[in-house]
This record gives C-alpha cells, sequence and structure tokens, in this order.
C-alpha cells in the first residue's frame, strides 16, 4: 500500500469551493482504494508552505507520489520535488509531453464557451480573468483574446484576484465603459457573486440586461436568487482521473500516463438569457 499526497491552496478553501474540492478528493480517493492505496491531504497556506508539506513528507516518508497544481510560468516545484526524490502529476494545461498529467485545456474550454454565447446572440462578451502569475489564467486570456479579435468583437477584458470584491469592481468598470458588455464571464464563483452584487445595486436586471456566467460552479451558484449559469467541470471524474495517474507511477515499472479531462459544458441557468442578437425561436 502507498499514499498519494495533494495540497489544496488556503486561499480557495472556502464554503464557495469546499464541495467542489471535496468531489476531486472524493475521485481520487476512490480511484486509490481501488487500487489498494490512500490519500493524504494538507491544506497549504502559500506556496513556501506547500514546499514545507511536501519536504516534511518526504523526509518522513509519508507519501508515495504527489500531485502538483495551480502551475506557474517557469514554475519551480517540479524541479524541487525531483530533488526530494518523489514522483509527481501535474494536474492543469499542462504542455510538457514528458511527464504524467491530466490535463485541463483551458483553450478550448474558453473557445467553447465564447462560441455557445455568440451562438446565444451575444457581440459584447467581457472576461473577468483571475490573477495574471496563474498558467490557466494566462491560457483563458489569451483564448478570450484571439477569439474576439477572429470574430472582430470588442475586447472587454479585465482582470480580478478571484475574491468577490474585484469581481465587484471589475463589474462596475465595464458598466461603465463606452461599450456595455451583455454577458460577463468570470473566472470563478466568488467574482461573479461580486459582480451580480454591483449590477444589483446599479439596477440592471439579470439576465434581461446583463447576464453573468461563473467559470466555477459552486452551492453558491447553484443557491444564489436567481441561479449562476456555470461550466461544469466533472470534479469527482477529475479526481478518477487525478488518482489514475497517480497509482500508474507507484506500478512497477513505473508509468506515466497523460490523460485528457473532458471539456466542459455550460450550464444555463437563471443568469443567462439570448442576447440581442439572438434569432428568433
Amino acid at each position: 500500500m502507498a499514499t498519494i499526497g495533494i495540497t489544496i491552496p488556503e486561499s480557495v478553501w472556502s464554503a464557495r469551493s469546499e464541495r467542489y474540492y471535496t468531489q476531486v478528493l472524493h475521485g481520487l480517493e476512490d480511484a486509490a482504494v481501488a487500487g489498494g492505496h490512500t490519500v493524504l491531504s494538507r491544506v497549504a497556506g502559500s506556496s513556501e508552505e506547500e514546499l514545507e508539506v511536501l519536504t516534511g513528507w518526504a523526509e518522513r516518508g509519508m507519501v508515495d507520489v504527489v500531485i502538483l497544481k495551480d502551475l506557474l510560468p517557469d514554475d519551480p516545484r517540479p524541479g524541487q520535488v525531483r530533488r526530494l526524490g518523489l514522483p509527481f502529476t501535474m494536474i492543469g494545461d499542462v504542455r510538457q509531453r514528458d511527464v504524467s498529467a491530466v490535463t485541463i485545456d483551458n483553450t478550448g474550454t474558453m473557445r467553447r464557451l465564447l462560441g455557445d454565447l455568440h451562438a446565444c446572440g451575444h457581440r459584447a462578451i467581457a472576461h473577468v480573468g483571475g490573477p495574471p502569475h496563474l498558467l490557466h489564467s494566462r491560457w483563458r486570456r489569451e483564448a478570450y483574446r484571439d477569439f474576439v479579435t477572429e470574430l472582430d468583437l470588442p475586447l472587454l477584458a479585465l482582470e480580478g484576484d478571484y475574491g468577490a470584491d474585484s469581481g465587484a469592481a471589475a463589474t462596475a468598470e465595464l458598466l461603465g465603459s463606452t461599450v456595455r458588455p451583455t454577458v460577463i464571464v468570470h473566472d470563478n464563483d466568488a467574482m461573479a457573486i461580486g459582480g451580480l452584487r454591483t449590477a444589483t445595486a446599479q439596477g440592471i436586471r439579470v439576465p434581461e440586461e446583463l447576464s453573468v456566467v461563473s467559470w466555477d460552479d459552486s452551492p453558491a451558484c447553484q443557491t444564489h436568487s436567481p441561479p449562476i449559469a456555470v461550466l461544469d467541470h466533472l470534479p469527482h471524474q477529475l479526481g478518477v482521473d487525478l488518482g489514475t495517474a497517480a497509482v500508474a507511477l507507484l506500478e512497477d515499472p513505473p508509468r506515466q500516463l497523460r490523460l485528457a479531462h473532458e471539456v466542459p459544458r455550460l450550464l444555463h441557468r437563471g443568469t443567462l438569457a439570448p442576447g440581442p442578437e439572438a434569432l428568433p425561436a
């Protein structure tokens, strides 16, 4: 029996995201247990604390393989983990071909989402992205810019920090711009909720005058009035994929898998309505 280690950033462990990460962990545990293994998880407050956790695990022989997520440009963690002697699998928009990974196609997901919104009649599509130092934020932002440029649509892009206040501030700026968006895509649920708060305070009707989409789902999105349109990322299956890749590294000899997680689909809920250019039914 071996142990799979995973750290979760404290900044994303909240009432909004807890259900999502719980489902990921359940999927990871299902795959691990099926292979006769266990999972050890730990919340880390920073990248420095994460490295301390990983180092402690390695020195005490507590884990046999670890999972790395929330990848950065020139991320130092793969090299650090190799020096600790731990095999690892990565999750995210992993472009390297020679590593164990569960890949998430942020570019393809963004283009599919924007295509769906365009097909619904939206032409003034805004994007409030996440922290620019994260790789997945970069790929989503670039995919958005490429899409609107190709279709000669207005570029309505701002960045936030995943907090509700940044979503509120970005929404206020977008609603005051020369070209006012008919739909805003937020990179997470907290920013979407903050943006809706701003729209409501300004007397803007949702979804009649403004549609809102969250990249992430959560209980807060589901219970919001109206419920927030989201992408369905299939978190349990994502956990199963992670567990499958990690267990393969524990085999003798180790197998390095590269699994592609399914591109999520748009869940139409109460904050999403057809845009002004929608074709008549």
